[in-house]
């Protein structure tokens, strides 16, 4: 088997008949047979990803065997090295993600209790912003479409045919537009690299991706952006808890900005 990929969790390989397997490092072992359930009800709920196949364990490591999964790059890769195609990456991201809240799902956890446990649980975001965020959240309409919520440039594989997610780990039935909202945060903020002729590509990189890719979504469902604004304090108050570095310090920046913003007080919610 040929090693294509690595992460902090698990290490990826292609196998000799075309499957992709899923390596898990031993400290993240308990992650196979969790992930391998969440396949299932992804393809319960008719959604384009990875299958899992079978649970395997290899010189004592657990992993998972996925068909449905081709070998390609992933978006940060395929903007580095093709930035002249960043437009078009960011609209079939909006895309997809938009086919992807096209399915229902009534086994997937709920992304409201998600949302809710993230906030309560982080602790560096100050306390009456954290009350905010769950009232605001409150006021927001719940749904049962299936949400990815964990979308950034290296949980998207870019082939030049389409495109597809991959880690679906977070996957909730829930609002979409907490997800988009999800996307957009994790798309505009991030680590730097250290060269400052890298940083600033990134970043200009990173403006002009976040602002197609939300361009294109509310294209393709008009009428949505006052509410999704609404949703942007809770889910950034949640992911600024599960967030380090200069990540969390743009995202508590970002909070403490919709709190002064709204005066404090949650905003309505509209029909959606």
């Amino acid at each position: 088997m040929r090693k294509i990929g690595q992460g902090h969790k698990s290490e990826v390989f292609e196998l000799p008949d075309g499957r992709i397997l899923k390596l898990f490092v031993p400290e993240f072992a308990s992650l196979a047979p969790t992930e391998a359930g969440f396949s299932a009800m992804l393809q319960h709920a008719g959604v384009v990803a990875p299958r899992a196949d079978e649970l395997v364990e290899i010189d004592g490591r657990p992993g998972i065997v996925f068909s449905g999964l081709r070998t390609g790059r992933t978006l940060s890769g395929e903007v580095r090295s093709r930035p002249w195609l960043i437009l078009r990456a960011a609209r079939k991201l909006a895309e997809l993600h938009d086919e992807l809240h096209a399915c229902r799902s009534g086994e997937l956890p709920s992304q409201r209790e998600r949302i809710t446990d993230e906030i309560e649980s982080a602790r560096c975001v100050p306390l009456a912003s954290r009350r905010l965020a769950l009232a605001t959240l409150e006021q927001l309409p719940d749904d049962d479409r299936v949400c990815h919520n964990d979308i950034h440039m290296l949980n998207v594989i870019v082939y030049d045919d389409g495109a597809a997610l991959i880690d679906w780990m977070l996957a909730t039935r829930g609002n979409p537009l907490g997800d988009v909202a999800n996307a957009l945060l994790q798309l505009r903020f991030g680590e730097q690299p250290k060269s400052l002729v890298a940083r600033i590509a990134l970043e200009g990189g990173r403006a002009i991706f976040w602002r197609t890719y939300l361009r294109r979504y509310l294209q393709l469902r008009p009428g949505i952006a006052a509410e999704l604004a609404r949703w942007e304090l809770p889910v950034a108050t949640g992911l600024a808890g599960r967030r380090e570095g200069r990540m969390q310090r743009q995202l508590l920046q970002r909070v403490e900005t919709l709190v002064r913003v709204s005066g404090g007080k949650p905003s309505s919610s509209g029909s959606g």
